[in-house]
């Protein structure tokens, strides 16, 4: 038992004492902290993924425009595609091949269409952490014979 009786004392002395709390609203504030930059990090770099898949579609289209018969035009578009998905692995993870498929549409139209699945992609091992949108993320690009 304490001297003189007083068994509140020390809480109240505890209480009035400031010595500690930045520590103690650090341990509170920077696991919020670190999960918003975490999610920035992540999402950013879904995006960036979400960007080179249209690109991709877009460049194929173009390049596409370059061939005289369907055929011609098909391998042309996803030569293409394909080159500019491999510009963005570094970022993605090579885990995966992009899916890119040139199929003419109707008379005088080809559509080109780039998939890409990044359930391999080292963002996706972090979904405990942070909740992520769809693995798949695929683009369409129509084109007509000889124009945009």
């Amino acid at each position: 038992m304490l001297r003189n009786g007083k068994i509140g004392a020390p809480l109240r002395r505890l209480g009035k004492s400031e010595s500690g709390m930045a520590a103690v609203e650090f341990a509170l504030v920077a696991p919020v902290l670190l999960v918003m930059v975490f999610t920035v990090i992540v999402y950013s770099i879904y995006f960036s993924a979400f960007l080179g898949v249209r690109q991709a579609a877009a460049e194929g289209a173009r390049a596409a425009m370059a061939g005289m018969s369907t055929s011609e035009r098909s391998s042309l578009a996803i030569a293409r595609a394909t080159a500019v998905m491999s510009g963005y692995t570094p970022l993605i993870g090579a885990t995966a091949q992009p899916v890119v498929t040139a199929v003419q549409q109707g008379t005088g139209l080809l559509k080109v269409s780039v998939s890409y699945n990044l359930s391999g992609s080292p963002i996706f091992s972090y979904g405990a952490l942070v909740p992520l949108p769809t693995t798949t993320i695929q683009s369409n690009v129509v084109v007509a014979n000889g124009s945009y």
